[in-house]
């Protein structure tokens, strides 16, 4: 505790938990220690006793550091003197205070570990934010990161996030000389391709690659079909070759190329000896690569596999399904035989016509709810369609009538177009007036279509309407003429009260009050 200036009072600087416990206690007294401290010297007892809680929390205990730290009379050498931690465990701690306040949520709650988080603030706020919408948000999704090794985090963020030139394969030559080139911004520099400073024309550069890239697969390996897996895809690259007409599958399950070994130059190594062993074993590997080149294209051109271009996040590669091979499916019917690449080319053909025509009808739906179509006589082929539709109140009884078998249980579509082409009088009487039935099923009490409803009613069924209404109407006058002799009765009693109330009482005469 410390003394309250001017006053006879005393300030808590740590403990004030146990003072509440003793206070819930009953106790009168509590033991302290009453030091005269500055303010500042009180602020940092009260962090460094705070941080000797069992229960605080990474960001937390980030925080006390980097209050200390900005108080000026600690460094990070004190700092680990003062806890007992070394340099690197203080150093770490302080990176959580570049964490978004939603990651750093999670690693409170333990949804990811410190070692993730160590990862992820390594990176600025845009990233860490676009991390955290596209993969750690949501708990249990496809493509969520919680639960991954730090070292997987690591490399998932440099694989999709990183702004180094080296990890794109675009020509970089514009990069260069360009001005958001880390390596044109500072004065001394690591080498290499430098950092991109514009993430939209890095996107932008690495998705027309991209893209530029699949079109020449398509155009020079007609026999490849394209894919994504639910994790890497370029989403830009995806919707683009997806409205330029192609096909790309999403694929769970696949196998990838292998992947070509890479020559050593003589130049790496010092030792000739080393450099001969490492030429040894690198023409093997590549004897190794050939022949499974060389089997994967066998088994191409036999059926028994299906080759894929997959388009990932800055490189497109190539990996293959392995096509059904059994003559019967699990409940005993003929397996479909795998489809020629042809066959592919037209059944995509096939699909890309149906996306057409779907989205034509999506985008007339939206727009026919703006045209003015208040003008004009209503036409026959409109006339047509409003029969169309009135069809689907047709009931059964009357499936005859309109040329349908009564057994069939609905009217389909092409059912109603056969019909509306031989359209009769009496069809037509039929079919609108069971579209009136079929709404008077929405008549109760006394509302307007109840009232309509008895209308039509009178016209179609008079002597049936009369009787349900000689019953229904003679239960009423029954009842009627009860409630009528009640009210009878009551009005007698209570012209009784009214004049009992309003009739003076006799007063007493003289005579009698002299008796």
């Amino acid at each position: 505790m410390r003394p309250v200036d001017g006053t006879d009072r005393y300030g808590i600087v740590f403990g004030e938990r146990r003072y509440r416990a003793s206070v819930i206690a009953g106790r009168d007294e509590i033991p302290a220690i009453v030091s005269e401290l500055s303010d500042e010297e009180a602020e940092e007892m009260a962090i460094t006793e705070n941080l000797q809680r069992k229960d605080v929390t990474p960001v937390e205990e980030a925080a006390a550091y980097q209050r200390l730290i900005e108080s000026g009379r600690h460094t990070v050498q004190t700092l680990a003197v003062l806890f007992g931690k070394n340099e690197n465990y203080i150093r770490t701690r302080l990176k959580f205070t570049a964490l978004i306040p939603e990651i750093a949520a999670l690693l409170d709650a333990d949804e990811i570990t410190i070692s993730v988080a160590a990862e992820i603030c390594r990176y600025g706020e845009d990233i860490q934010r676009e991390v955290y919408e596209k993969h750690l948000q949501d708990e249990g999704t496809y493509n969520s990161w919680r639960g991954l090794k730090a070292a997987d985090v690591a490399r998932r963020i440099e694989q999709n996030f990183t702004t180094d030139l080296q990890y794109y394969h675009f020509d970089k030559a514009e990069c260069a000389t360009c001005a958001h080139n880390t390596n044109n911004l500072l004065l001394f520099h690591d080498g290499g391709c430098g950092h991109c400073a514009n993430r939209t024309c890095l996107a932008e550069m690495n998705a027309s690659f991209l893209m530029e890239r699949a079109v020449q697969i398509m155009r020079n390996q007609p026999e490849v079909s394209l894919c994504r897996d639910c994790y890497t895809a370029n989403e830009t690259v995806v919707e683009r070759l997806t409205a330029s007409g192609y096909e790309v599958e999403t694929l769970d399950r696949y196998t990838a190329f292998p992947s070509c070994p890479k020559e050593p130059k003589a130049e790496n190594f010092n030792d000739p000896e080393r450099y001969g062993e490492a030429r040894t074993r690198y023409e093997q590997q590549w004897a190794d690569y050939m022949e499974q080149e060389e089997e994967i294209t066998r088994r191409s051109g036999a059926g028994e596999i299906t080759v894929y271009a997959k388009i990932g996040q800055k490189e497109i590669t190539f990996c293959y399904v392995e096509n059904v091979t059994e003559t019967e499916t699990a409940d005993g019917t003929p397996a479909p035989a795998p489809l020629s690449p042809v066959e592919k080319l037209e059944k995509q053909d096939k699909r890309n016509k149906e996306i057409a025509l779907e989205r034509t009808v999506e985008d007339t739906k939206k727009q026919i709810l703006e045209a003015d179509i208040t003008g004009g006589k209503f036409s026959a082929d409109e006339d047509t369609m409003l029969y169309f539709f009135l069809l689907s109140s047709l009931r059964k009884e009357h499936f005859a009538a309109v040329g349908i078998a009564e057994d069939k249980p609905y009217i389909t579509d092409e059912d109603k177009m056969g019909i509306i082409g031989n359209l009769t009088v009496k069809m037509k009487t039929i079919i609108r007036r069971d579209f009136l039935v079929a709404n008077f099923k929405g008549a109760y009490g006394n509302n307007t279509v109840a009232t309509l409803l008895l209308d039509f009613a009178r016209r179609h069924m008079p002597e049936e309407l009369a009787n349900i209404e000689r019953e229904y109407n003679g239960v009423y006058e029954k009842r009627h003429q009860r409630i009528e002799e009640k009210k009878a009765v009551l009005l007698v009693q209570e012209r009784a009260r009214e004049r009992k109330v309003t009739q003076p009482e006799e007063q007493p005469q003289p005579e009698e009050i002299a008796a």
